[in-house]
């Protein structure tokens, strides 16, 4: 694993600047300690830090053949099958890398490469020969690709967005559009970033660019539609569970494939159990799994990891947690460039760092829920779906929003006991109540909570339009595959992977996730989610499959999810102390927010009136970013209009 740098000037007759291409690649030594390497020519400089997994002594890069070079991040796992293939065609081999494979597959196969590669990566290609620069990234989104244009017209790619940012002619400049995700959904959805003008390129995308061209700009072009993949094809647990067994098992085989030391993060949840299950079966010797523990017990399940640990005979790691003030802010910031709210980033860092000390690569469960109906909402949607059938709109509509009206509000209690909250939801539409269910703070409060002024910005957009604009691209009218492809295409990439991605990262591991195999995920898409859920049992294709490998306890467990308890954390620092620093900050400096409304939602929490531990988390992150790359006292006019 590796970071990635790659400028392009805008006139062919300049330079590009060396040392800020090397202040550029360094500002990712996090992702790739084992070595560097900076090619320049001309008006195209290409920077790469090496995280060496394959073929430890060779692989440097940039990697250069026959005038073409590339910087790549990530991990073919169907190498050594291509490698032949292009043996028989002629090439010939020095290194027993990936990259080189990689390489070599760009000569022969040009754009088309990405349709071959099984795995996880993001790269760009410089090919002098036929003047071209190609950038493209996997088709989840497991490995990060950045882009922008500078106010000079250069073009800039990077793993993250702090290498973009080293650069002296990039603007910050905040997109409102942007800031309504991070604080409705907790992160930043693709395409977009928290900076006006600096982009991501989204999963199963590619850009090419004629470099002579006069037209020097980024066109992604999506080479793999998972759109195309949702359907409910496959309706029969017959015509699927063989094919889903044998995929599983396979895409963790492949990735255990390294020349490097390599565990598995274990919760004690069916996912990670079943990873970890899979490799001590193909592993001569015990495997290396890690746990995290949290000093409250409704949110620590490292006993059923340690306990699974034990009877399947692993070499298991358990670390604790218990956090209670705010240090771990500015570290949130640096990690992940932008606001990121998800509050298990914090003990995902923590394993992260303790797996590095006996590991370099780690296998990981991410993936597994949204592929197979997982989550608690999707079991509630199931449900409201049911009923939805049963009575006309109509009639519905009427009903559930009188019976709402009148019943109790008990906003303390968890969202699945909420009574009123779930009569709204069978009030209104499908996609409109899962929006309301995932976001981590309603978009009525926020309209509360955002100043006048900001609201004019935003000019009407919410996140919830990104969703039902999802929604129309699926191909099948049913809600449940409507959720799916939603949450591939929003929370997969832009919070679980790029939690996981620069938590990992940051320490320098490698984490690897079985479940978003592509052809293991274009399998999958096709079943009906009644063969995934039902009145007692989620993930039911996973855990019948692999029962036989797992402790009974493990497959008869309800889902405990990964998430760090923010409210009771919150509660433990005085309120006037989170008052005071989100009232003498940038925040209250940048005139996005009502600071009354602030005071407000902080007293309400204390009070144990209202859960308002997520609202505050995301504004005491957005305020630790604003104070980073803006100052208190420049925070004002920083959003583009």
């Amino acid at each position: 694993m590796c970071g990635v740098v790659a400028w392009v000037k805008a006139s062919v007759d300049e330079e590009v600047d060396e040392t800020t291409l090397r202040q550029m690649t360094a500002s990712l030594r996090h992702r790739g300690p084992d070595g560097e390497g900076i090619f320049v020519s001309g008006n195209v400089g290409l920077g790469h830090k090496r995280l060496s997994i394959l073929d430890v002594e060779n692989g440097r890069q940039p990697m250069e053949s026959e005038g073409v070079v590339l910087s790549y991040n990530g991990e073919i796992y169907n190498f050594k099958q291509l490698k032949n293939e292009l043996e028989i065609l002629g090439y010939r081999f020095t290194t027993h890398c990936d990259t080189e494979v990689l390489l070599k597959a760009w000569q022969e196969w040009g754009a088309d490469v990405v349709h071959k590669l099984r795995g996880m990566f993001a790269f760009v290609v410089y090919d002098k020969p036929q003047d071209l620069l190609f950038v493209a990234r996997d088709r989840l989104g497991i490995k990060p690709l950045h882009w922008a244009q500078t106010t000079k017209g250069d073009l800039l790619f990077a793993s993250e967005l702090k290498a973009i940012l080293v650069h002296p002619s990039i603007e910050k400049k905040l997109n409102p559009h942007a800031i309504e995700d991070f604080f409705s959904l907790g992160y930043v959805a693709d395409p977009n970033t928290i900076f006006n003008g600096i982009f991501k390129l989204p999963p199963a995308h590619y850009a090419l660019l004629k470099l002579s061209s006069q037209k020097n700009t980024v066109e992604p072009v999506c080479y793999w539609k998972i759109e195309n993949y949702v359907s409910n094809d496959v309706s029969s647990k017959q015509d699927i569970s063989e094919d889903f067994e044998l995929l599983i098992e396979e895409a963790i085989k492949l990735r255990m494939v390294a020349d490097v030391p390599l565990g598995s993060f274990l919760s004690g949840g069916i996912d990670s159990s079943v990873i970890s299950a899979v490799m001590q079966k193909h592993s001569k010797r015990p495997i290396n799994t890690f746990s995290i523990g949290f000093d409250l017990s409704k949110y620590d399940e490292s006993y059923y990891a340690k306990q699974i640990a034990a009877q399947l005979g692993f070499k298991h790691i358990n670390t604790n947690v218990s956090i209670n003030d705010l240090t771990f802010l500015d570290q949130l910031i640096d990690i992940y460039d932008e606001p990121f709210a998800d509050n298990s980033a914090i003990p995902t860092f923590i394993l992260s760092g303790v797996a590095a000390q006996h590991v370099k690569v780690a296998l990981s469960g991410d993936g597994a829920d949204e592929l197979l109906y997982g989550y608690r909402n999707h079991k509630m949607l199931w449900v409201e779906e049911k009923i939805r059938k049963v009575l006309p709109s109509c009639v519905r509509r009427g009903l559930f929003s009188a019976l709402a009206a009148i019943y109790p509000n008990f906003k303390t209690a968890p969202k699945y006991l909420r009574g009123k909250t779930t009569l709204s939801a069978l009030a209104g539409s499908a996609i409109d109540s899962y929006h309301n269910a995932i976001s981590i703070t309603h978009q009525e409060q926020l309209q509360r909570l955002y100043s006048p002024s900001f609201k004019l910005q935003l000019n009407g957009y919410s996140s919830r339009s990104l969703f039902n604009e999802i929604a129309r691209e699926c191909k099948v009218n049913d809600n449940l595959k409507k959720i799916q492809l939603i949450d591939f295409k929003t929370y997969l990439v832009g919070g679980i992977l790029t939690k996981i991605d620069r938590a990992s990262m940051k320490h320098s591991l490698e984490v690897r996730v079985p479940f978003l195999d592509h052809l293991l995920v274009e399998k999958v898409l096709s079943v009906s989610p009644s063969l995934n859920l039902s009145w007692r049992q989620s993930k039911r294709l996973l855990v019948n499959g692999f029962k036989h490998l797992l402790p009974v306890f493990v497959t008869k467990r309800n889902k405990m999810g990964f998430s760090s308890p923010i409210d009771e954390w919150l509660r433990q620092i005085p309120k006037e102390s989170l008052q005071s620093k989100l009232a003498e900050s940038a925040l209250s400096e940048s005139g996005l927010f009502s600071l009354g409304r602030i005071n407000d939602l902080i007293e309400e929490h204390h009070e144990r009136g209202h859960e308002h531990g997520m609202t505050i988390w995301s504004l005491l992150i957005f305020n630790a970013f604003l104070e980073k790359h803006f100052g208190q006292k420049e925070s004002e006019n920083t959003v583009s209009p």
